[in-house]
This record gives C-alpha cells, sequence and structure tokens, in this order.
C-alpha cells in the first residue's frame, strides 16, 4: 500500500466523532489548560467484535511553538530551533456498556491479534494546502528532543509539583487498570509530542495520535492481502500565520477530534 496514499486515508475514515468537552466555570480551575477532551467511545459493533477493547480518555492542550537550542550530537554543535508541540493528559477508562439482549453479536468474531501490553504512544504531525484535503504535503514524525522536552515543561508547568510532561519514549508503562468512566479521581499520564523541522508556512494540519486504543480491524489490502487497521485519534488544526511571526495564538481547530481507524504503519509503509 503506498504511504502517499495511506496519507490521505485521515480525512475519510472516520467511524466516530469524540464529544469535544467545553469545562465549566467550575471544571477550569482543574483543567489545567486541557480543554480539548476525546472521550472514550466505542461503538456497540466495536464493543461486541472486540469485548477486550480499550479506549483512553484523551485531554490535550493547543499545539504550541517554542524556540530551543538544540545540538547535534554528532557534531556537538548548537542551532536553534523552531519545535512544535502537543501536551497531553490521558486515562484509561472502561467503556460504558450494557448487557447485550438482541441477539446480535457476530458470528464471524475475530481472534484477539497479538499487541502491545504497555501503553506506547505515536504522534504523527502531516500538513495540508487546505483543511479537509486528502492530499498530503509533509509527514513528520514526533522525535525525541530532550532539550526541548525541558524548555517545555518550563513553560507548561505552573507549580514545581505540577507532574512532568515525558517524552514518547520515558512516557512508555504497563497499560494502567481500566477505571469507572465516572470516576473523577484520576491518575493521569501526562506526555508531549515535539516535531521540528515544521515547514514554518503550514496553514493546515492534523495530528495522529496511535496508542490510545487497541482496537483493530482487519481489512483486504492490495494483492488479496490482509492488513491491519487500528483505532486512532486524530484532531484537525489549522495556523494563521506566517514564518515571520510565529506565535501559538495562531492555532486554532477545525474541528472535534475524531476516533478513526488507519492502518498499521508498517503496512502504510509497504511499497
Amino acid at each position: 500500500m503506498q504511504r502517499s496514499h495511506v496519507l490521505g486515508l485521515i480525512a475519510n475514515t472516520a467511524i466516530t466523532v469524540a464529544a469535544l468537552g467545553q469545562p465549566t466555570s467550575a471544571q477550569a480551575q482543574i483543567t489545567r489548560g486541557f480543554d480539548t477532551i476525546a472521550r472514550s467511545l466505542a461503538t456497540g459493533e466495536e464493543r461486541q467484535r472486540q469485548p477486550d477493547l480499550r479506549v483512553y480518555e484523551v485531554q490535550y492542550k493547543l499545539p504550541r511553538i517554542v524556540w530551543v537550542d538544540i545540538t547535534d550530537p554528532q557534531t556537538g554543535e548548537s542551532r536553534r530551533e523552531q519545535i512544535w508541540y502537543l501536551c497531553y493528559r490521558a486515562t484509561n477508562r472502561a467503556l460504558a456498556s450494557r448487557a447485550d439482549d438482541t441477539n446480535t453479536t457476530p458470528v464471524n468474531v475475530l481472534d484477539p491479534l497479538p499487541g502491545p501490553t504497555q501503553f506506547i504512544p505515536e504522534f504523527t504531525l502531516t500538513t495540508y494546502d487546505q483543511p479537509g484535503s486528502d492530499v498530503a504535503v509533509q509527514e513528520y514524525l514526533d522525535e525525541i528532543l530532550p532539550q526541548a522536552k525541558a524548555v517545555i515543561n518550563r513553560i507548561e508547568r505552573r507549580r514545581p509539583s505540577d507532574p512532568e510532561y515525558l517524552d514518547s519514549v520515558n512516557v512508555v508503562q504497563p497499560q494502567p487498570v481500566a477505571i469507572s468512566p465516572d470516576e473523577q479521581d484520576v491518575e493521569w499520564i501526562y506526555g508531549v509530542a515535539t516535531w521540528r523541522n515544521v515547514d514554518p508556512e503550514t496553514d493546515y494540519f492534523s495530528i495522529t495520535m496511535r496508542g490510545f486504543s487497541n482496537g483493530y480491524e482487519l481489512r483486504g489490502g492490495d494483492d488479496n492481502n490482509t492488513v491491519t487497521w487500528r483505532k486512532a485519534l486524530v484532531q484537525q488544526v489549522a495556523r494563521r500565520g506566517d514564518r515571520f511571526d510565529p506565535d501559538q495564538i495562531e492555532f486554532e481547530y477545525v474541528t472535534p477530534p475524531e476516533w478513526v481507524y488507519l492502518p498499521d504503519l508498517s503496512a502504510a509503509e509497504t511499497p
């Protein structure tokens, strides 16, 4: 499957629109800026097909930009770079369910696929010429940048006691036990995704967040090959600005977050 074709699937494979929570004034004090909420959602068909389905609740702030002195590990030289980043927090909430009295459980239930037993998030930033386009311009993978992470923590942590934002390597951990959908006393996983060398002329982009669900489907691919599609979270973003005056205030959401199914990255890279 061609990678360029897979990038375009993001705009066309939405299955569930996640609720975009807007905090009340009473809730605002505890959101810590995580005002965008992708609820832990799944259809009845998904739950019947995969009884062990897991879908995290994900909260995140608007993407932001920071300038950081990045040291080249090979030359030792330092260069000031523009880093785009996304702060998030997530928790494993149990899916709300009810007893099935409709006798509609499909006969062709898929056997569980082996998958990661740990929480391993992956973030991809994909740029577009216009909102809703299915033609991607460029794709950027989340990079591990310790120097950027240190700067971001100084910016985003309001108090020394606030949790540290971990990069996508240090945040890896065993899957936490699922909590009740209504539980208020939540143990959050705090993390940050960082991207470098993003085109400063970018006006529209999406952020694809993988690893927040173990949902999957098996679909027929090219040459009758079976391809695994996994549930991921996608957020469409617009940036009203240019290279001469970059500012995080220019970021705004185009649509609410969406839970979608996308091909495995390994399948997407298959020529």
